[in-house]
């Protein structure tokens, strides 16, 4: 009889952890699942003879990068390894490359292992400069050319900005209102005219509609244009509401960091909140009424720079693209985030690097464009804490240091825009 009774409340306890499974505190954080190793390689220093990158492991045990002549380079882990150079990656290794040859393309490739798993990042292509575009901008800084090709045949080129404004003081990041709007190219010139330092790069910005932005510009602490503070989805009933979205927008703060939240302009004014709030395009449910300056996590957002957008892309080294494409109420306005377009993108990291992308699409430049989602991939693969998604399509466009455009815009030439993405240097 004791035995049975053991028995039956052993059987018991067992049924009441089954039957309360379901019940887990939601404040437990569940650990990370078991992760394959990664390195990624960034250029962030080039001169005529040499070439500076920035070597970074994730979850690795050890780390070995090897270089070679040419633009193409395809080695195993263990070839890595046995050509290669090991080193002690994982808070991040600058590596300097000297005695190269001028105007002369190499291409680094690294891998990463531990005692289970390995892995060979993607090949990187550095070209030393000369006269040639690559010399002509600042130190830590670089506009490279990017191609990317994917397993189902879709190819994505463009241009990819890289500028660590820790490291080098004197380098600037200009959010720019332009009232009226100017093409990229225009926007060049008119910033020269600033007294804010010389332009390297422009690049189009935020969302607008007929000329007006419709995505937050603040310049130097200044608002100079709000988030839109509509959106016209459908509802469960396939009739046309009137929603308040609430998006992505990237800032630099006055520590120079950077940081990426969802913003709405109260009063007009950007207050940052934890999510998108209550829209869900996929499940029809919208906010009845805007944001309030009450409302939980609502906190008045005071960067000295930020361009606004949307979606997120990547959230704290995260791709969330998907995650928030439909919650910020994108697919209403055209984003097409799960097709291939070009696309125009922002991102940086907490210690003061920024990055920027440009990609062709619709065939223009032999590129099909990239989805939201690879894009954000790309973010990533760069080390980028923040990312958020800007106007594409054929607005997208990038112009390099001479003030010419470099990409190949897919109405065949640039749009007008009423903001744009300045990188300058102060003297």
């Amino acid at each position: 009889m004791k035995n049975f009774s053991i028995l039956a409340i052993l059987t018991a306890l067992v049924g009441l952890c089954l039957g309360c499974k379901q019940e887990v505190n939601p404040n437990y954080v569940f650990p990370d699942p078991e992760t394959t190793p990664a390195v990624v390689i960034t250029p962030i220093e080039k001169t005529t003879t040499s070439i500076t990158v920035l070597i970074k492991s994730i979850y690795a045990e050890e780390c070995a990068y090897h270089f070679a002549e040419g633009e193409s380079l395809s080695l195993s882990i263990d070839e890595v390894f046995s050509k290669g150079t090991t080193l002690n990656a994982e808070n991040g290794k600058e590596v300097v490359v000297s005695d190269l040859k001028p105007a002369t393309a190499y291409t680094f490739i690294a891998a990463a292992r531990d005692a289970q798993f390995g892995s060979v990042c993607t090949p990187v292509t550095v070209i030393t400069a000369s006269d040639a575009p690559e010399s002509n901008y600042p130190k830590r800084m670089s506009v490279e050319p990017f191609e990317k090709s994917f397993e189902d045949g879709g190819v994505a080129k463009g241009y990819i900005v890289l500028a660590d404004l820790k490291s080098n003081g004197n380098i600037r990041f200009c959010p720019t209102h332009l009232n009226p709007a100017l093409t990229p190219t225009a926007a060049f010139e008119h910033f020269k005219t600033l007294g804010l330092g010389t332009p390297y790069v422009v690049s189009n910005a935020g969302f607008f509609w007929d000329g007006a932005s419709l995505s937050l510009c603040i310049s130097d602490g200044e608002v100079k244009s709000i988030a839109t503070q509509t959106a016209y989805p459908d509802n469960a009933a396939g009739k046309q509401i009137t929603a308040y979205p609430v998006r992505a927008a990237f800032g630099q703060n006055a520590d120079g960091s950077f940081e990426a939240t969802w913003v709405y302009c109260i009063n007009g004014k950007p207050y940052s909140f934890p999510s998108p709030l209550g829209n869900d395009e996929t499940t029809h449910t919208f906010m009845t009424t805007p944001p309030t300056v009450n409302t939980a996590g609502a906190k008045l957002w005071e960067p000295e720079q930020a361009i606004g957008g949307g979606p997120m892309l990547v959230y704290k080294k995260k791709n969330v693209a998907m995650e928030y494409y439909y919650r910020e109420i994108m697919h209403t306005g055209g984003t097409s985030g799960n097709t291939r377009q070009p696309r125009t993108a922002i991102g940086g990291t907490k210690s003061g690097k920024l990055m920027l992308l440009v990609c062709d699409g619709r065939g223009k430049n032999g590129s099909n464009g990239l989805t939201l989602s690879e894009m954000a991939d790309i973010f990533v693969e760069h080390g980028m804490d923040y990312a958020i998604n800007l106007d594409g399509g054929g607005s997208s466009a990038i112009v390099g240091y001479n003030g010419e455009v470099c990409n190949t815009p897919s109405d065949g030439s640039q749009r007008q825009v009423p903001t744009a993405i300045v990188i300058a240097e102060i003297e």
